[in-house]
C-alpha cells in the first residue's frame, strides 16, 4: 500500500498485527474480514491491484483477464500470481494456480515462484517438479506440461540416487558431515530414496558447500540421463517420436484381469514397420570428428600431453588432500585440551590429564597417517584406472561396440572412438564421473558419450575389440561405408507393447513412448530395443493372470509341477491335493506365507518350514478361493505355452482400441487454443474411463 498499490485479502485471517512505530512494539487488533466474492469482484474490476490469498482463496472464485462491465477490453490487465509458499496437497495447489487461468481469457497469465538463494531450497521446489510430474502423469500421461510453468533441476529418482552414491563415494568429507546417510560405511547402503534423504540432510552444510553439492549432482545427472537417452535406456518420460507404424502382426502376451476398467484389458505386443528415426555417420562425417579431436595433432602427442596433464594435476589435487587432512587433524590436536573428558581430568588429577593429552595425540596422530595413507591409495588405483584409459583409447581407433541381444549373447557393432571429452573448468576434471568417452558407431544409436566412471561399460566394449590390430584410419572408413549401407534404412521392423501397458511394464523392459501411426492416430506403448528378439524372449509363451489358470492347474497330472512369478510353485500330489511352496526368506515369501486369508485355505492353517524353503498343503475344493487371493491381493501370475490355453478353453479378452486422434491443419482465418482443447479431450477421456471403472 505504500507503494501505491490497492490490496484486497482472502486468508480467513480474524486478527492483525500492527506495529507500533513509537513504541517498537506489535499491537494485536480484530481485522475486519471482506467476502470472498467481493474481493474477487473489486479485484476483477480493477478496483484493487492485488489480492492476497492462501487457501481461502484456492477454490471457487475466478480472477482471469476477462472484460467486465465496469473493465473493458483495452483495460484488461495481464494477471501475475507471486507464489511465496507452494502447498503441500498439489491438488491445491493446482486449484489455487486455476483462479487465474481459465477458459475465455483474454491474455495468459505468469506465476511467479520465489524462493531464498540458500541452496537447500531448491529441493522444496524439486519436491513441487516432482508433485506436478505425478499430476501430470495420473491426468494426461504426460509428466512435461508442468516445465513450462515450474523448471527446475529433478534429481529426485532412481538415476538422482546413483549419482549421489557416487558423489558419496568420491567425497567422503561431505558424507562425513552428512552422517553417512546413506550408510555407506557399513556396506548396507540405502539405494532406493538415497537422492531425497540425502538431500534433506544438506542443509546443514555451508551455503558454499551446499551450492558445490547441487552444481556437481546436477552436472552428472545430467551427464548420465544424456548417455540413457543415447543408448535408449531412459524411461522415466513418455518420449515422443514419430514412427509412422503399421502393423504386421499382433499378439496377447499378457492376459488382463477383465473387467470394465481400462486396467483389466490384455497387454498385446505388436510387430510393426516403423520410421528409422535416427541413421549413423556417414564416413566422411567420422573422418571430420576424428581431425576436430586431434586439432592437427598426431595422435601419439595428444596421448602424451593428456598423460603430462593429468600427472600434473593430480599430484597437485592430491597435495591438497593431504594439507586437508593435516590441517583438520592439527585443528583436532590442539583442541584436546577442550575436550570433556580431559578438562575433568585437570581438575581432578592433572598426572593423569597430560597422560591422557599424549594418548589422544598419538591416537589422532595416526589416524592422520591412516587417513594421508587411505588417501594416496584411492588416488592411486584411480590414476592407474585413468591412465590405463588413456593409454588404450586413442583418436581414430577402430572398436566394437556390444549390443546386448535377449539369447545371452552379444551383437557386435563397428566403432570409432572421436576422443576424451575433459572440462578443465571443473574444480576436479580427472575424476571418472567427469571425463567421457565418445563414440561413433555404425548404426541407429550413431553416437555415445558414456562418463569414465561406467567402469563396466567401457570395459565390455573393450572386451568385445579383443583382437583387433593395429587398422589405419583408412581402413577403418572403407569398412565403415560398408557397413552402413547395410544399416542405413528407411523404415524397420520394430515390437511394441500396447494395451495395458501398466501391468506390462514389469515384463518387459523398453521405452516408454507415445508414437504416431500411419493412419494419423497417436497411440503409447512400450517399444522394445532395436535388436529386440522375439522367438528369444517370449517363446511362445502368455503371460496370465494365476486366478485364470484355474483349469490348467486343476487338470495338471500327478506329479507335474508349475511355476508362477513372486517365487510360488505348484506340485501335483498323489491324493489331489497341491504342494505349494515359496521361499522362506521373508524378502522373497513372506507377502505368501504370512498372508492371513492363504493361511485359513492351507492344512492345518500355516507353512511350514523344510530347508530353505516354506511348504503348505492345499486341498483340490480350496485351490479356486487360493488361486483368486493370490492374484487379487499379491498379482501373481504364471506363464503358460500357447497350446496349454487352447486346451483349457480358455478366453483370450479383446483389447478395446484408444488412440487420440490427431487434428487437422488449422485454417490460417482461424486462431485455435490447441493446449486448451486437448486438455479439455484428455479431461472428458479422463472422465469417461472414471465412469466406465
Amino acid at each position: 500500500e505504500n507503494a501505491g498499490y490497492t490490496v484486497a485479502e482472502v486468508t480467513g485471517r480474524k486478527l492483525k498485527l500492527r506495529l507500533n512505530l513509537k513504541s517498537g512494539m506489535g499491537e494485536i487488533d480484530t481485522r475486519k474480514k471482506i467476502n470472498t466474492n467481493d474481493a474477487f469482484r473489486e479485484f476483477n474490476n480493477n478496483d484493487v491491484d492485488v489480492l492476497l490469498i492462501n487457501q481461502s482463496g484456492s477454490t471457487g472464485a475466478s480472477a482471469h483477464a476477462i472484460t467486465t462491465d465496469k473493465v473493458s477490453k483495452k483495460e484488461v490487465r495481464q494477471r501475475v500470481m507471486i507464489v511465496l509458499q507452494p502447498e503441500l496437497d498439489i491438488n491445491t495447489e493446482v486449484q489455487k494456480r486455476g483462479r487465474i487461468n481459465r477458459t475465455g481469457q483474454l491474455l495468459k497469465p505468469i506465476y511467479d515462484y520465489v524462493n531464498s538463494a540458500i541452496p537447500a531450497e531448491q529441493r522444496l521446489m524439486m519436491m513441487l517438479q516432482k508433485k506436478l510430474k505425478s499430476l501430470d502423469a495420473n491426468t494426461s500421461s504426460n509428466q512435461k506440461q508442468s516445465n513450462s510453468i515450474l523448471d527446475v533441476p529433478d534429481f529426485l529418482n532412481k538415476y538422482g540416487d546413483k549419482v549421489v552414491i557416487e558423489y558419496l563415494e568420491e567425497n567422503e568429507k561431505v558424507n562425513d558431515l552428512l552422517g553417512d546417510p546413506l550408510n555407506l560405511g557399513s556396506g548396507k547402503e540405502i539405494k532406493e530414496g538415497g537422492a531425497h534423504k540425502v538431500s534433506g540432510r544438506v542443509a546443514v552444510l555451508s551455503t558454499k558447500m551446499q551450492e558445490e553439492f547441487y552444481r556437481e549432482i546436477k552436472d552428472r545427472y545430467d551427464t548420465l540421463v544424456d548417455y540413457l537417452k543415447q543408448s535408449g535406456d531412459y524411461d522415466l518420460e513418455v518420449e515422443q517420436l514419430d514412427l509412422q507404424t503399421e502393423t504386421i502382426s499382433s499378439k496377447v502376451i499378457k492376459v488382463g484381469k477383465g473387467g470394465n476398467s481400462s486396467f483389466g484389458e490384455d497387454s498385446v505386443l505388436e510387430k510393426v514397420n516403423a520410421n528409422v528415426l535416427k541413421k549413423p555417420f556417414k564416413a566422411i562425417e567420422v573422418q571430420n570428428l576424428v581431425q576436430q579431436s586431434l586439432k592437427g595433432k598426431l595422435e601419439q602427442d595428444i596421448k602424451d600431453e593428456l598423460y603430462d596433464e593429468y600427472e600434473s594435476f593430480i599430484a597437485t589435487y592430491l597435495q591438497k588432500s593431504i594439507n586437508v587432512i593435516y590441517d583438520r587433524y592439527k585443528t583436532l590436536i590442539n583442541n584436546i585440551s577442550s575436550e570433556k573428558k580431559v578438562l575433568k581430568a585437570l581438575k581432578e588429577d592433572p598426572a593423569y590429564a597430560n597422560q591422557l593429552i599424549r594418548e589422544r595425540t598419538k591416537e589422532l596422530e595416526e589416524a592422520r597417517e591412516k587417513r594421508i595413507a587411505d588417501e594416496d591409495k584411492v588416488t592411486q588405483n584411480k590414476k592407474q584406472y585413468i591412465k590405463g584409459l588413456f593409454y588404450y583409447f586413442r583418436v581414430g581407433k577402430k572398436l566394437q561396440y556390444p549390443v546386448p541381444s535377449f539369447d545371452g549373447t552379444a551383437q557386435n557393432q563397428l566403432a570409432v572412438f572421436l576422443g576424451f571429452q575433459i572440462d578443465a573448468k571443473k574444480p576436479n576434471p580427472y575424476a571418472p564421473s567427469a571425463i567421457k568417452l565418445r563414440f561413433a558407431i555404425a548404426s541407429s544409436q550413431k553416437y555415445l558419450a558414456i562418463p569414465a566412471s561406467y567402469i563396466k561399460d567401457i570395459q565390455a566394449i573393450k572386451g568385445a575389440s579383443i583382437g583387433i590390430g593395429a587398422v589405419s584410419l583408412e581402413e577403418t572408413l572403407n569398412e565403415w561405408e560398408e557397413v552402413i549401407k547395410e544399416n542405413t534404412k528407411d523404415r524397420s521392423i520394430r515390437y511394441i507393447v500396447t494395451g495395458n501397458i501398466l501391468q506390462a511394464f514389469s515384463s518387459f523392459k523398453g521405452k516408454l513412448v507415445s508414437y504416431t501411426t500411419k493412419k494419423g492416430d497417436v497411440k503409447k506403448g512400450i517399444l522394445m530395443s532395436e535388436h529386440w528378439s522375439v522367438d528369444n524372449e517370449i517363446k511362445g509363451r502368455v503371460i496370465v493372470p494365476i486366478a485364470k489358470a484355474l483349469k490348467i492347474i486343476r487338470s495338471m497330472t500327478n506329479g507335474s509341477a508349475l511355476y508362477g512369478s513372486h517365487n510360488v510353485s505348484f506340485f501335483k500330489q498323489y491324493d489331489n491335493s497341491f504342494r505349494i511352496v515359496v521361499p522362506a526368506s521373508n524378502k522373497k515369501g513372506a507377502i505368501i506365507f504370512l498372508n492371513k486369508d492363504l493361511l485359513k485355505l492351507v492344512n492345518n492353517n500355516l507353512f511350514e518350514k523344510t530347508s530353505s524353503q516354506m511348504v503348505a498343503n492345499l486341498e483340490m475344493d480350496n485351490l479356486e478361493k487360493f488361486l483368486e487371493i493370490l492374484q487379487e491381493q499379491i498379482g501373481v501370475t504364471i506363464s503358460l505355452l500357447q497350446h496349454q490355453i487352447e486346451n483349457v478353453g480358455l478366453v483370450v479378452t479383446k483389447t478395446r482400441k484408444r488412440v487420440k486422434i490427431l487434428p487437422p491443419p488449422k485454417e490460417k482465418e482461424f486462431k485455435i487454443d490447441t493446449q486448451l482443447l486437448e486438455f479439455e479431450a484428455e479431461a472428458l477421456e479422463l472422465e469417461l474411463e472414471l465412469l466406465s471403472f
